[in-house]
This record gives C-alpha cells, sequence and structure tokens, in this order.
C-alpha cells in the first residue's frame, strides 16, 4: 500500500467528535440584536452631541441686556405748613443743623390718573416732622414716580420713589453704576430712594439719568 492509499484511508475514517447541526435561527438572532445595540449606541451618540452643542450654545449666548429706562430730574416744589405723613416716615442718616434729613408720603390733590400722595423731604427736628421739598403728585402705575433734585449741599442731591418691590435702585453715570440708599413704605407699597452727599458731585447738573430697579432677588424690575 502507499502512502496515497493510506491517505485516503485515513480520510475516509468518520470525525472522532460529532458535531451538532448549525442552528441558523438562533446565529440570525443573535445577529439582529447586535445590530439594534449598534444602532442604540450611535443614536445614544448621536444625542450626547446634540446636548453638548445646545449647552455650549447657550453658555457662549451673551447675557440678555438689562432694559434701563432713563428719566428727566425734575425740580423740587418747596412746601411749606406742618406735615402730615402718610406710613412711615423714612430716615436717611443725613445730618445737618436742621436736624435729620427725612423721607414721607402726604396727602395732595388727586388728578386724573394720578396718585394723591406725593414724596416729601424734611427733618426730623425736636418740634416734629417739617415738610420743605415735593416732589409733586405722580401717575399710580408701578414704576418710577419721581427723581427730583434736592440740596446737595445741605441734604441729598437726588431722592424719589418707586411703586412695586424694590430693594435695590441704581443710577447710571459715565458707564459706572450708583446705588442709592432705599427705605420702605408698606403701607402704599412704595420704596424711597435717595443718593448719599458723597455722590453730588457725581449727580451734580444731570438733567436726566438711565436707572433701574431690582427684587429682592436681583430680578429686573418694571420701570
Amino acid at each position: 500500500m502507499t502512502d496515497l492509499d493510506d491517505l485516503r484511508g485515513v480520510l475516509a475514517l468518520p470525525p472522532a467528535v460529532a458535531f451538532d447541526a448549525v442552528d441558523l435561527a438562533g446565529v440570525m438572532r443573535r445577529g439582529r440584536r447586535r445590530r439594534r445595540l449598534r444602532r442604540l449606541s450611535a443614536a445614544a451618540a448621536t444625542v450626547v452631541v446634540l446636548v453638548g452643542v445646545v449647552v455650549g450654545a447657550q453658555l457662549l449666548r451673551p447675557p440678555a441686556e438689562i432694559p434701563v429706562t432713563t428719566l428727566a430730574v425734575s425740580a423740587a416744589r418747596p412746601e411749606h405748613g406742618a406735615a402730615a405723613p402718610i406710613g412711615a416716615v423714612v430716615d436717611t442718616g443725613v445730618q445737618d443743623p436742621a436736624g435729620e434729613v427725612v423721607l414721607f408720603f402726604q396727602s395732595t390733590a388727586a388728578l386724573h390718573d394720578s396718585s394723591p400722595y406725593e414724596l416729601v423731604l424734611g427733618h426730623r427736628t425736636p418740634g416734629g416732622v417739617t415738610a420743605e421739598l415735593a416732589t409733586g403728585s405722580r401717575a399710580g402705575f408701578p414704576g418710577f414716580h419721581a427723581l427730583t433734585a434736592g440740596r446737595p449741599g445741605q441734604d441729598v442731591p437726588l431722592f424719589g420713589y418707586y411703586t412695586g418691590p424694590a430693594t435695590r435702585i441704581t443710577a447710571e453715570v459715565g458707564g459706572l453704576m450708583y446705588g442709592a440708599d432705599t427705605g420702605r413704605v408698606e403701607t402704599l407699597s412704595a420704596t424711597v430712594f435717595w443718593f448719599p452727599r458723597r455722590d453730588a458731585a457725581v449727580f451734580g447738573g444731570a438733567s436726566t439719568l438711565p436707572m433701574n430697579a431690582y427684587s429682592a432677588v436681583g430680578d429686573a424690575l418694571p420701570k
């Protein structure tokens, strides 16, 4: 017998290990499962990319500008007679020979669409509260109602009031923001504001000022 005959005999022998029949259905199921997983992974990656793009765009977007209202500075009207405050009398902390400068509201003739009160600047003296400068009555809707020039050498350079829940008032001069001192008169839901004496030179001669009002949580309020 030749070597070729031996090889043919070996090839003709049955295999030592029996192989099971191929499970075609199972193979197809596993293939479909893998394809679904690949598609889901690709979709998830796409969502992550889109979220990143949106968040990045929001971070890069410049903050919305706060609307500023420009108010005219009006001249105060001299006030004479006994003071009759409505609600709280607000102490400014400013002292002069006449006493402590105060701000308060008092009744005045109501006009059409106007409030029946006005803001008054005066002094707290040993004899009581005096009324010296008045802003005049203003419309009763929420917002700023007065920006009035005081007597910078004697009391305050500017004062006024805001109807609504304002806790912070600012004015802009030369690109800089100046904060006003404030006091609440809850009876009229109003915030009285005034600028300190140290700012007299800043506001001296100003005829208009950009103003802003903010709530206790820092939100800009209607003007």
